[in-house]
């Protein structure tokens, strides 16, 4: 398993109007679990993504370092594909999780075995920094300049959203649009109800990475259904519950092969396992487990 990728981007990072969609990360790394164990956990989940986005993303486009802002500006298709991208780099390929049906009559639980790959978009050949739709309703039209949601904008509703998910939805999207004409040519300061109602399928539309929808069929009852496929959550109660072991993992290297505790923190994960692996063959081999 590699420790670092270059990748594409679905939607790109623009910088002065031009698109960049490369991109260059690296895996965790102790310091990175350190976060995760002890400041992560009172982040908000948007918050969180930033910040490890920010420590892992080592190259946007030109842009090298990457800052919070940095990672804040991108959009949330293009965050959701890096954390999937970090998730391969981390554990490897396949997913796997336990998913309830929402039929009130079976709830019967169903094991989903997931790939990276198979929930990644190609890069979008649509892509656009702003984009403007014409919205219709009985005969009035409105047209609309949006920007995609970004990792910014999804910080500033969750707070919000743990109360009052739909306020929530509803400031990110007053967030997003920049302005609303109507068919006479004025510009209109609040969005009108047919606006808010129509817009949101219109952004998933140009932003299709970051709304991963699982169509899945109970094999009990032959319910069909969809369910949200939420890479951030999964990712970090993955991180978190390895990084509970971090602490013991450094303590046995420090022990047995005498590194300080700077040197086993600058490793990644993968590599702290090799070597705990190899010490727990010797030690076996002695006897001495």
């Amino acid at each position: 398993m590699e420790s670092t990728a270059i990748i594409r981007l679905p939607g790109g990072f623009w910088l002065d109007g031009t698109r960049h969609q490369e991109a260059s990360l690296r895996s965790l790394k102790g310091d990175d679990e350190v976060f995760l164990l002890e400041t992560g956990e009172s982040l908000l989940p948007a918050q969180r993504t930033t910040a490890l986005l920010a420590r892992c993303v080592t190259r946007l486009g030109p842009l090298s370092p990457v800052t919070t802002q940095t990672a804040a500006s991108l959009t949330a298709g293009d965050r959701e594909a890096l954390l999937l991208h970090l998730r391969r780099l981390i554990l490897g390929e396949r997913l796997q999780s336990v998913l309830g049906c929402p039929n009130p009559d079976c709830g019967e639980k169903m094991d989903l075995d997931l790939r990276v790959g198979d929930l990644l978009l190609p890069p979008y050949s649509h892509a656009q920094e702003r984009y403007e739709t014409t919205i219709t309703e009985n005969g009035s039209n409105y047209s609309v300049r949006f920007r995609p949601p970004t990792g910014a904008h999804q910080e500033e509703v969750a707070g919000l959203a743990r109360s009052d998910p739909q306020a929530a939805a509803d400031l990110l999207l007053r967030r997003c649009v920049e302005r609303v004409v109507t068919g006479d040519g004025q510009p209109i300061e609040n969005p009108p109800s047919v606006v808010i109602e129509q817009l949101p399928t219109i952004m998933v539309e140009s932003d299709p990475q970051a709304e991963l929808m699982l169509n899945l069929t109970c094999p009990i009852c032959d319910h069909d259904f969809s369910a949200l496929f939420d890479t951030a959550t999964y990712l970090f109660q993955e991180l978190q519950s390895r990084a509970r072991h971090l602490y013991g993992e450094v303590h046995l290297l420090a022990f047995y092969y005498h590194w300080s505790e700077a040197e086993i923190m600058d490793m990644t994960a993968r590599k702290r396992h090799l070597y705990l692996d190899l010490l727990t063959e010797a030690l076996t081999e002695e006897g001495r487990l």
